[in-house]
């Protein structure tokens, strides 16, 4: 190894994941365009020590600061420096194993019940999860709300345990105190309602009412979190000793395992505690979509599926009182919002373009305590319900810019919304124009619409595999379009879409088996249930002949009844057959009889269609996927095998991959078929594995390639010998800019003289943002959501050699941006992806300052390659 690579190797690895023993900690950085929290860090420490000992030692080292949390149960504490170069030399006292900065994180029903067999079963056996205690780590709980009793920690009152971590602070700046009540925003409330409501006012229930909950209040009225919080509700949990622990949130595009919030869920489920994850929404921007920590290896992350039928509205014309006009919303009606009735008026901004009515500000108009109709199309509900309201609108009906059968629920906003069809929308805009004082009321009217897509994978869920080749989702549950609580003020009721949903419908239904098997905390293995519950999951089919791919549907439908009935232990639950280059084609599955007759066991395989999405050197959406029947060759060393009860068998099977699917990273998946003879169940393990050696993959996009762009002017250098000027003055800086095509475990800029890039042409590491990291660990990849990676140098600051932050001087240099490859090894320099940039020539001019600018502008990040002032004025970069 030549002395710049072990230069590289030391410098680089002090900030890399992997433990090396280097003498100092190190500092593990978050993946790019993730918020961090200013000089935020979670420290672990030596297991032998306590918080208090390595406090200790952080003051005695002359280190201010200000403590957040101690998070014991992974051996860490939070805290917040004083000063920026703190954590370096925190990183050196005797004790400190890792620091990460602290990420922040914007968290991810009747009928429902009929998909799963929760209905039947709760029917069949009168159980209602009473016993088992669940916590939710949310945003809190509006406990006032009749399903919840009114009450909260008194005698026989459904909440027994909780506490809010938030206060009346923020994510950034909590002050906790005891009441975990909250009423600004609702999820945490529709989470609690699918897993225990008890309503007698509508007659509703969650899937397990009888369960006693523990809320633990993580999420402020923001909708943002930082993991040390949310580390920290998960330890307030385990202390209450609750069964099963619920996380209805998550990041995207963070496929990793060994994250922070990672290591917490896994660490938890290692003591006993069964950990549910909503796997993310991304389900429409391609394969490798899985976040953190629903990648987590030991928890049971859940995609989900629509529900049979949802609840749909009708509001009433003046004009005739007789005319029902369907509308959907995202709560349960309009009423709780707004008094009626209430004039209705045309919000219109153009008349060439009728779509784009409400894009741009109303002006002088005025819809003054009125509710404001207006087309859907031309930008997003958000910002016409910004302007409308600006104008003075109270309410917004939206009608469809197409004739449909089926209308969209519109996200969730403090405006009261709603939106009906295209035909209906016509005939108001018809009325309005031929009465000015036409009003529409509310009335509290529910009307069941069908869902067509019933039962089958949402489109939101996300796609499979984590980046290191693990199944995720586990399995499925009823998450589209479901019916829940919400918090008194915002309505009472909501009908929510997501993962979130599925989530907390999974563990309501865990809790119902853990009481009908008397499990509880520390009696049982959570990873042999989640096991159960994915081999005794339903595969869906998209057609009458196969299943959705597994990477979609791990498992299949969760099913709690074929669960109970199961009297097979299954060991592996799934198979994962890694990429071409790691192929792992022999496997062994083992059977336990755990009933008490002789059982013969048949094997089957059912194939699933192969799924391909990397085309022209880039993942595509997933309306872009082509779907072909190429299929694994599966043989096994026996087609049955008979087993006595209480005893086990084991049998192999050997796997071939496909033999005519391209080597372009395809996933090939498919169940191998266990069924029972005594009872006819038959069980379903999973298999995947991904067609081609992703060691090969352009870690780096041509479409666009790299690129500096200067962000006061939006110049763009994307040459090898261009030449970009740059002052550190104000907004002129360097921005550097990359797609990056699969996730990396390590990334790192560094800077060289130009054209030297050996040990002496080494200047140091680029200091970015204070939002944004250098190196960084634990990547995602870049997506439809996420279209590129910026790294925004604006402080004239590198850190050198010896780790000491000095200012560069004026001269040209040149960047390389090092990106470590798929399952590389970071001490060898060949298994990294390489990028020089163009020539950086810093200037001084009269007004530059060697120091970082605090005043300069707020850095975010963009979906554009390239900016121009008036796109930053509007907060488009």
């Amino acid at each position: 190894m030549n002395i710049l690579n072990k230069i590289i190797i030391r410098l680089l690895l002090l900030c890399y994941t992997f433990s090396i023993t280097l003498g100092d900690a190190p500092i593990k950085v978050h993946p790019d365009n993730t918020v961090t929290f200013e000089n935020v860090y979670i420290i672990r420490y030596s297991s032998t020590l306590t918080p208090k000992i390595i406090l200790d030692r952080i003051e005695n080292a002359g280190i201010n600061y200000t403590h957040r949390f101690n998070l014991d149960f992974i051996d860490s504490v939070s805290i917040r420096f004083n000063e920026n170069d703190d954590v370096i030399k925190c990183s050196k006292i005797y004790g400190i194993e890792n620091i990460w900065p602290v990420r922040k994180f914007k968290p991810r029903l009747f009928t429902a019940h009929k998909i799963s067999g929760v209905d039947v079963f709760r029917q069949r056996t009168g159980l209602d999860g009473t016993g088992i205690k669940v916590g939710i780590i949310d945003n809190g709980l509006d406990y006032t709300h009749p399903a919840f009793g009114n009450c909260f920690k008194t005698p026989g009152c459904k909440t027994q345990f909780g506490t809010d971590l938030i206060g009346v602070g923020d994510s950034v700046n909590p002050v906790p105190d005891n009441d975990p009540r909250e009423t600004c925003e609702g999820h945490g409330t529709h989470v609690a309602g699918i897993i225990a409501a008890d309503d007698h006012e509508l007659g509703f229930t969650g899937v397990a009412p009888g369960v006693t909950l523990g809320i633990y209040r993580a999420i402020d009225c923001n909708s943002s979190t930082g993991d040390d919080i949310l580390i920290q509700g998960m330890q307030f949990a385990r202390n209450d000793k609750v069964d099963i622990i619920n996380l209805s949130l998550g990041g995207d595009f963070r496929g990793w395992n060994d994250t922070p919030l990672g290591i917490a869920v896994n660490k938890l489920s290692s003591e006993g505690f069964v950990v549910v994850v909503a796997a993310s929404n991304l389900g429409e921007e391609g394969l490798f979509t899985s976040g953190n920590p629903d990648s987590s290896t030991n928890i049971i992350s859940v995609g989900d599926v629509d529900n049979i039928q949802y609840l749909s509205f009708v509001l009433i014309p003046s004009n005739d009182p007789k005319k029902e006009i369907l509308y959907n919303t995202d709560r349960i009606t309009l009423r709780y919002r707004l008094p009626g009735p209430l004039p209705i008026v045309i919000a219109n901004t153009t008349t060439n373009l009728p779509e784009s009515d409400g894009c741009v500000s109303y002006n002088n108009k005025d819809f003054t305590n009125k509710i404001a109709l207006i087309r859907r199309g031309g930008c997003g509900f958000g910002v016409k319900i910004g302007n409308a309201v600006a104008a003075g609108a109270i309410g917004v009906v939206f009608y469809d810019s197409e004739v449909t059968g089926f209308l969209p629920v519109i996200s969730l906003s403090k405006t009261p919304d709603a939106i009906i069809s295209d035909v209906d929308g016509e005939y108001l805009k018809r009325q309005i124009r031929r009465n000015k004082n036409l009003t529409v009321s509310f009335p509290d009217k529910k009307v069941t619409i069908p869902l067509s897509s019933a039962g089958k994978p949402s489109n939101e869920s996300s796609w499979g595999p984590t980046f290191e080749f693990d199944i995720k989702p586990d399995l499925l549950a009823p998450g589209g379009r479901i019916f829940s609580t919400y918090p008194v003020n915002l309505g009472k009721y909501a009908t929510l879409t997501g993962t979130s949903m599925a989530a907390a419908y999974t563990s309501g239904t865990i809790a119902l088996y853990m009481q009908a098997k008397g499990l509880k905390n520390g009696k049982f293995d959570p990873l042999k249930l989640r096991d159960l519950l994915v081999y005794s999951a339903k595969p869906i089919y998209n057609t009458t002949k196969f299943p959705f791919s597994v990477d979609k549907q791990g498992g299949g439908l969760l099913d709690i009844n074929e669960a109970i009935k199961t009297k097979a232990i299954i060991h592996p639950s799934k198979l994962l057959l890694n990429d071409s280059a790691h192929f792992v084609g022999n496997h062994k599955i083992t059977i336990k009889n755990t009933g008490k007759k002789t059982t013969k066991y048949t094997f089957d395989h059912i194939p699933t269609p192969s799924v391909r999405g990397w085309f022209n050197n880039t993942w595509v959406e997933t309306s872009s996927f082509v779907i072909e029947k190429r299929f694994a060759g599966v043989k096994f060393s026996k087609n049955s095998v008979t087993v006595r009860p209480g005893k086990s068998t084991s049998i192999k099977i050997k796997f071939t991959q496909p033999k005519n699917l391209p080597n372009d990273f395809g996933i090939y998946s498919g169940y191998i078929s266990i069924k029972d003879s005594e009872q006819g169940i038959k069980s379903t393990l999973p298999y995947l594995g991904v067609k081609g050696d992703i060691r090969k993959i352009p870690m780096l996009s041509n479409n666009p390639p790299p690129f500096i762009v200067n962000y006061l002017t939006g110049e763009i250098f994307d040459q090898p010998n261009q030449i970009g000027q740059f002052s550190f003055n104000g907004d002129d800086f360097p921005v550097f800019r990359f797609f990056l095509n699969y996730g990396a475990r390590f990334l790192v800029i560094e800077l060289f003289k130009r054209g030297d890039f050996t040990t002496n042409g080494f200047v140091g590491i680029p200091v970015l943002h204070k939002d944004f990291s250098n190196p960084s660990i634990q990547i995602g990849r870049n997506g439809p959501s996420n279209e590129i990676t910026d790294k925004p140098w604006d402080t004239r600051i590198v850190s050198d050699i010896n780790g000491n932050q000095v200012i560069v001087p004026s001269g040209q240099y040149q960047a390389l941006l090092r990106i470590l490859k798929p399952f590389g090894n970071p001490k060898n320099m060949n298994d990294f992806v390489i990028w020089e940039s163009p020539i950086i020539e810093i200037i001084d001019s009269p007004n530059s300052s060697n120091l970082p600018n605090k005043n300069k502008t707020t850095v975010k990040t963009t979906k554009h390659p390239g900016a121009t002032k008036n796109q930053r004025r509007n907060g488009s970069l």
